[in-house]
């Protein structure tokens, strides 16, 4: 198994920087989104389906920019690991935040904010599941 080193920090950190700025403009996109919705509800004469296709838009809309702060706060926790392990602080990023292993340098390269080996990934998937079902 590849693993990171220090040496492809640079590559990494460009990575990570470039998705922090996507996942703003999300985030900031959308907030524009939503006071021109505001806007438009209070001047539109609108029936039951079309209230139904806003609500499903806005349950839609909502989600996106929920999964974008959630991996917006990935991306920065990763960016902090990144400096920690450059600095010598710590083994930092590229190892597992649960059992401190080394992560595939092909899951990195694929999710680079990731915290979790694909082990314990799949362990708190797991864990995530029965809240899911209710």
């Amino acid at each position: 198994m590849e693993t990171y080193d220090s040496s492809q920090a640079p590559r990494f950190r460009l990575l990570l920087t470039q998705r922090e700025a996507e996942l703003r403009a999300v985030l900031r996109a959308a907030g524009s989104l939503s006071d021109e919705a505001a806007e438009s509800e209070s001047h539109d004469v609108t029936d039951f389906k079309d209230v139904a296709t806003e609500q499903s838009l806005a349950t839609v809309a909502d989600a996106k920019v929920d999964h974008a702060a959630h991996e917006l706060e990935q991306v920065l926790a990763a960016l902090r690991r990144l400096d920690d392990a450059t600095n010598g602080k710590s083994p930092g990023y590229g190892h597992c935040l649960d059992c401190g292993e080394a992560i595939d340098l092909r899951r990195l390269a694929a999710l680079p904010a990731t915290p979790y080996c694909t082990a314990c990934q799949a362990i708190h998937e797991h864990e995530r599941q029965p809240a899911l079902r209710r």
